[in-house]
Order: structure tokens, then sequence, then C-alpha cells
């Protein structure tokens, strides 16, 4: 996981006095798994002030760079919570690719597992195969799929949102277009979306999730950036972290922008997500 950060991290500390030829060497690591400078520089700080010139070795420096992450990423480590409001609304928002749609088929498996009534609407009309696949999960998880060919994706959220609220859901889902986030008409669509529902019930949505590829890097970064100019993002799942040397960037998103980190995905079953747990998280990456 994560691209053997840890094992690198080993490579470089082998029991020898820290220099600042091995802070160099720590450093290109740090910022080769996308960690940003900023955060880097600090890291590297406290492991100097910590440690220069002393005997070193992988587990002192792990020691000091896992109580230093997990003071960023903790604060983040919070549980969606589903609340009364009938249906809790969630919009899945995020760029093609991202894998937002097996995502919304794995919380929708989780949420049924729980005993939760679900409806998942297919408003990403945009890609042909969305809907298709959508309904692929939703059959797997035993939930209902509300979708209709052709359909303005704002008015079929709209109907979509009332048959839930009339089949008595106490989860409705709402998957959304690819967005290129660069492209103004897709924003606005999604803006139109939210509005929409918002007629129908004051809450809503409850939740609006961005769904993050764990191997995107900076360009998960510069998609939050993004997204949040126009959509109040309320959480965040990082996805495909089972093979991924970049998923450092979440450090950085959760220093700037400190917004919930709900699951993480790491393989291709239904059950495969599970909650955000900083010090898990941090044990995986430093392979603690």
């Amino acid at each position: 996981m994560f691209g053997k950060f840890g094992q690198k991290l080993s490579n470089i500390f082998t029991g020898k006095k820290l220099d600042n030829n091995t802070l160099e060497e720590l450093e290109e690591l740090l910022i080769t798994s996308d960690i940003s400078y900023d955060i880097v520089c600090d890291l590297i700080e406290k492991i100097k002030s910590q440690r220069f010139n002393k005997e070193t070795n992988e587990k002192d420096v792990k020691n000091i760079l896992k109580d230093e992450l997990y003071k960023i990423l903790s604060p983040c480590e919070k549980k969606l919570e589903i609340k009364d409001t009938k249906p809790f609304s969630i919009i899945m928002i995020g760029v093609n690719g991202s894998g937002k749609t097996t995502t919304i088929g794995k919380l929708a498996y989780k949420f049924a597992s729980m005993g939760k009534q679900v409806s998942v609407i297919a408003c990403d009309t945009f890609r042909i195969s969305a809907t298709e696949q959508l309904k692929e999960w939703t059959e797997k998880s035993n939930t209902n799929l509300i979708s209709k060919d052709k359909s303005d994706p704002s008015g079929l959220a709209y109907d979509g949102y009332n048959q839930s609220k009339s089949r008595n859901d106490d989860i409705v889902m709402i998957d959304t277009a690819g967005r290129l986030s660069n492209n103004e008409s897709l924003m606005a669509e999604l803006k139109k979306i939210i509005k929409t529902i918002n007629k129908i019930s004051d809450t809503a949505p409850d939740e609006t999730i961005l769904v993050l590829d764990g191997n995107g890097g900076q360009n998960s970064i510069m998609q939050m950036e993004k997204f949040s100019k126009d959509i109040k993002i309320t959480g965040i799942i990082l996805t495909k972290t089972e093979g991924s040397s970049k998923s450092g960037f979440i450090i950085s998103l959760a220093k700037k922008y400190n917004t919930p980190i709900y699951f993480i995905t790491d393989g291709e079953k239904i059950s495969d997500i599970r909650e955000f747990n900083a010090n898990n998280f941090i044990n995986n990456l430093l392979e603690l």
C-alpha cells in the first residue's frame, strides 16, 4: 500500500547519524509522495530538532512522523452520520475515473447492510454507461435505482427525490456527471441539481461528498480547489489506495481544508470500503 513508502524510508535510515544528506533524501521521499512542500519542511524541521547529529534508525524517524501526521489527519477522522431526515440525501461528485460510481455501489451496499432502505438516482446522463453501471451495483446491493433515458439531470433529481420520499427511503444517493472541474456548463448543472432538491427540502442535500482517486496526487488537490469554489463539500472519500504511491496528497488536503474524510476504498469487492481511520492510514503509509 502507498507504493512501499515505509520500505523506502527504511532504506534511508540504517542506524547512522542524522546529517544533512540524510535529511535531503528524506525530503525528496516525502515530496515524491505528494506531500506539500510546506508540510515537508515542517516535518524535516521537527525531525532535525529531535535527532540531528544523533544515531538514528527508521523507528525513531517513523515515530516522529507518525506523531506529526496524526496531528494533521486526526481532525478529519469523522463518521458520516445519517440523520433522521427522510430521505437523508447524499450528492456524490467527482471527475470521471475517480471511482465515483463504484463508490456509490459500495456505499449503497454498506447502508443496506445496516438495515437502511436506499435509492440511487442516476443523474450522470452525460456518460452513457453510468446508468448501466449503477444498475449492476444496485442489483448487487439490493437497493433501488431511479433513472430515465435522456432526462434532464436536475429534473430527474427532483422526480427521483420525490419518488424516494414516497417510498419512505432512509437514504437517497444522487450520482452526478464526472465533472470536468474547468467545464462551466457541467458545474452549472451540478449547482442546479443542488438548488432543485433544496426546493423540496431545505436540508437537502444533507451531504455533498467528493470522491478522489488515491492515485491522483496533485490533480486531486486541484479538483478539491476547483469544486470547493462553487460547491460546499461536506466530506471526502478516497479511492484506489491499494496501489498508490501518491496518497500523501490527502495529508496536504487535510491540512489545508480540514474536510471530513469519511471512507477509504481499496479493492474491487462491494464490501471493500471502510471508515477512514487516521491512525490506520498512517500505519499503512509508514508500514508500522
